[in-house]
């Protein structure tokens, strides 16, 4: 009945994506690691394997593996030796012309593999005595954003260039620039390490299926702007959407659906929430970025920073800074998940998404992945484990902005076959639709059949949102008791006792 139900929901196109004129291919890739590091030689003879990256374009360097080097050392260690592989290996012909200064290109990405530096330390201009560093006017920056300059000669270190690929909608390989696209796969362990190297192109063979959650609700408007267009963005394409709109991030055991693909959030220093409970782990190539200034800088060192953290969860994909970028220098969300969606190489999309060359920015991911391009291109094989998630985003394909259809549809399918899955997501839609009748209507009947202890707990919350959206904090407030009684031996009992927090604060101790 269910394969039935959700047959009929499948409006696919007869045709296959094309491949891109200019897409961005294994043999355009060089695989650079540290000759002296194991693991790092392990990683790259891996992903040329598993890519099929030609063994020519595997670079070994002679570098310490220290995360922070001098600018000496990076020109020394980094920059030159690549410049000699890539004029002996003629990566390009000079063509003498300012607008096109590449002809006969054959390597427009690297990857960098684990145990090569990521920073490049401060030194000019050196600060007044009793001054800090000018965090404006500095040659600090990330090894990755330098080596996109490689080619480059000349130009001023001591704050950021503009990006020529920034914004862009064309494939890079067709661009014509003198930059190259930088990603790198590193994590905490070993384990994360070769993950990184061998789940996307897995992940890719049917695409990317699962929740998109977007956490909004941080110091600034523009980043909040950014996390709107990702909401939207991700809801248009037939991605079931959670938002989170307090203004703190999502608290403490926050029952997060283990089926999370995509997660964009900010705004704390250190990894918080559903990301510090052993429970959670991200669905296999998830992609899952948190906007913060500092968020890679010490890279290495667990508890300190967003990047390493959301890797070791099982995201296959993130970004970060170094140093201090400024958030009008930070990777844009919006514009990287804008491009991911529309069938771009995580290479492609990433760069797209930096306003900025030499300056903070990582990216740490494979180059070649593009979790939505079956999405995109609608060549999609139906599988058991994704069903809910591929109805879904045919129902979006057949109906497109007519909600009363679509949604007719979503409900007789989930009807047939309970799914919990699909009732959460209809009520979610309500919700964001400003109907929070119809939105309760349906998390009870998501709760009938919630399959484990994890999801009743989050459409018991979930059910808080609408007695929020319907009488606002008071009533959510208030519903808050029977819920609690209903949650009382949840181990996701933390997040329900935070938000209560957040809308009525214990008073303050009485001074003695």
């Amino acid at each position: 009945m269910l394969k039935r139900g959700l047959a009929v929901l499948f409006f696919l196109a007869a045709w296959f994506s094309a491949v891109r004129a200019y897409e961005l291919q294994p043999a355009h890739v060089a695989v650079v690691y540290n000759g002296k590091s194991e693991l790092s030689r392990r990683m790259a003879a891996e992903y040329a394997r598993v890519r099929g990256v030609p063994e020519r374009n595997l670079i070994s360097l002679d570098c310490p593996a220290a995360n922070e080097i001098s600018r000496k050392e990076y020109e020394d260690l980094i920059r030159t030796p690549l410049l000699r592989t890539a004029r002996e290996q003629r990566w390009w012909v000079p063509s003498g012309i300012a607008s096109a200064p590449m002809m006969d290109r054959k390597i427009f990405a690297l990857v960098l593999m684990a145990d090569l530096p990521m920073k490049i330390r401060h030194e000019n201009p050196v600060p007044p005595p009793g001054k800090d560093v000018n965090q404006m006017q500095t040659d600090r920056a990330a090894v990755d954003s330098e080596l996109a300059l490689l080619a480059v000669d000349g130009y001023e270190k001591k704050s950021w260039l503009p990006n020529p690929y920034y914004d862009s909608r064309e494939d890079f390989v067709g661009a014509g620039l003198p930059t190259f696209l930088v990603c790198r796969l590193d994590g905490l362990t070993a384990e994360t390490c070769m993950r990184l190297v061998k789940e996307p192109a897995e992940v890719e063979k049917n695409g990317l299926w699962g929740w998109a959650v977007v956490d909004r609700g941080g110091p600034y408007a523009q980043g909040d702007a950014w996390l709107d267009a990702v909401f939207r963005s991700v809801r248009e394409a037939g991605i079931p959407a959670y938002l989170d709109d307090w203004l703190q991030t999502l608290p403490e055991k926050f029952p997060l659906s283990r089926d999370t693909a995509l997660y964009c959030g900010w705004y704390t220093g250190t990894a918080n929430g559903p990301f510090t409970d052993p429970s959670f782990r991200f669905r296999p190539g998830a992609v899952a970025m948190h906007l913060h200034s500092f968020s890679a800088s010490d890279f290495k060192v667990p508890g300190t920073g967003w990047s390493s953290a959301l890797l070791e969860k099982g995201a296959d994909v993130t970004v970060g800074n170094v140093y201090e970028p400024f958030l009008g220098a930070c990777h844009r969300f919006d514009i990287f998940v804008d491009r991911l969606l529309d069938g771009y190489s995580v290479a492609e999309a990433s760069w797209m998404s930096m306003p900025v060359l030499s300056w903070q920015g990582v990216v740490f991911g494979d180059p070649l992945y593009r979790p939505y391009a079956r999405m995109k291109g609608m060549d999609v094989k139906p599988a058991e484990e994704d069903r809910y998630f591929q109805g879904w985003w045919a129902s979006r394909v057949q109906f497109g902005d007519r909600w009363r259809e679509r949604s007719a549809r979503l409900l007789e399918t989930a009807r047939k076959a309970p799914s919990s899955c699909l009732y959460e997501a209809l009520a979610l839609e309500y919700l964001y639709r400003k109907d929070p009748v119809q939105a309760g209507k349906l998390v009870f009947s998501a709760l009938d059949g919630a399959p484990d202890a994890r999801t009743r707990a989050r459409l018991l919350l979930e059910s808080l949102l609408v007695e929020r959206a319907q009488g606002g904090e008071k009533a959510c407030l208030m519903r808050m008791d029977s819920v609690h009684a209903l949650m009382s031996s949840s181990a996701f009992l933390p997040a329900l006792e935070e938000w209560r927090g957040r809308i009525a604060p214990p008073p303050a101790p009485v001074k003695k």
